[in-house]
């Protein structure tokens, strides 16, 4: 990791926009000047959240993406063109550092009885850069359909394979890898966070490939692999479930991937495979510590992201992200979706429509 530390000293030094060394041509790392952080406030504060106010257009609908869309001046030039990389495909990951960021203390998003106050500044700057790279979508089994997730440790999910977890490393994975339609960019950004932030890793999918046999590429192709659907979309009683796959697609200058920890081969050589993968991931990832107002984007098919276990006390202190979902084009989800909301899939696992 010690790229990523490199980096993460050459922001914080102020140096303009690096990027990692090792995957110069795959990664954008941007970190804002104090001027432009104050011009992004502004254009916040006085602009897009003024005006979203005065219309009554609340956070996380579609309203409000359509007008952080349009607002003026929320984003530097430098992170404008890290983003137009990463929709381009020319770029699997974007960091954005020192955006303005709310200060909100004493409050654990989705407490049971505790009055919620939506991070506003965080909720902007999530949906300007999520119509930068396509269109916000969710999945109605998930957060209760919600457009902009609230990611924060609980107690029942402390030990879980999922976004609640914190008494446990979150493994490498690409973003519901068993579901048949996926993201294809994840927005990650901070509200808030520990006096010792966890380490996200990620991994790029084209610094993995070289560290597998010509053989173990070829099996990974191949749709010898089983994945169990996650915990968070098996909530209506269902019981636990194996789908097949393929680990990798795509053409040779555009590989793709999907993969979990769960994910298991059918076979010996296959299984084999799979070990091979994961110690290749491992080896490949990168660490990006996030800290308040820090904004993380990353393609979900040509990279793997995970997380360090961290301290939380579950007393309105702990890390608190934003999350959302992004598609390119959503056309591919009209024949899942209902016409009252439609950027909600409600479909099951094997791709049929359901009501």
């Amino acid at each position: 990791m010690e790229a990523s530390d490199k980096v993460e000293k050459q922001a914080e030094a102020g140096s303009p926009a690096p990027s990692f060394p090792d995957n110069s041509d795959r990664w954008c790392f941007v970190s804002l000047s104090e001027e432009e952080r104050e011009d992004v406030a502004a254009a916040l504060d006085d602009g897009l959240l003024k005006q979203t106010q005065e219309a009554g257009v609340p956070f996380a609908t579609s309203q409000f993406f359509d007008q952080a869309e349009v607002a003026e001046g929320i984003l530097p030039q430098s992170a404008r063109s890290a983003l137009s990389s990463l929709r381009r495909g020319t770029a699997d990951c974007v960091v954005i550092r020192g955006l303005p960021h709310d200060h909100i203390k004493g409050q654990q998003p989705g407490e049971e009885h505790a009055s919620k106050t939506a991070p506003p500044r965080g909720n902007a700057l999530l949906s300007s850069v999520v119509r930068r790279l396509g269109f916000e979508y969710s999945y109605a089994k998930e957060k209760d359909g919600a457009l902009v997730h609230d990611i924060y440790p609980t107690k029942a999910g402390a030990t879980k394979q999922s976004n609640e977890s914190w008494k446990v490393d979150l493994s490498l994975h690409t973003e519901n890898a068993f579901h048949p339609i996926r993201p294809d960019f994840v927005v990650l950004y901070c509200v808030r966070t520990p006096e010792a932030p966890p380490a996200t890793h990620l991994a790029v999918l084209r610094d993995i490939l070289p560290r597998l046999t010509d053989e173990e590429v070829a099996t990974l192709k191949e749709p010898r692999f089983t994945i169990k659907v996650v915990d968070s979309f098996l909530t209506g009683g269902e019981e636990n479930a194996r789908l097949q796959l393929k680990i990798l697609d795509g053409c040779s200058r555009h590989p793709v991937v999907r993969w979990h920890e769960n994910v298991r081969g059918i076979d010996k050589s296959a299984e084999n495979a799979v070990q091979a993968f994961s110690a290749a991931a491992k080896a490949a990832a990168q660490a990006v510590r996030l800290q308040p107002g820090d904004l993380l984007a990353f393609a979900n098919e040509t990279c793997l992201h995970g997380r360090d276990k961290f301290d939380a006390s579950l007393d309105g202190s702990d890390r608190w992200l934003l999350r959302s979902y992004v598609r390119r084009d959503l056309t591919p989800l009209m024949p899942f979706v209902l016409s009252s909301a439609p950027q909600t899939i409600r479909m099951d696992l094997n791709a049929r429509a359901v009501g």
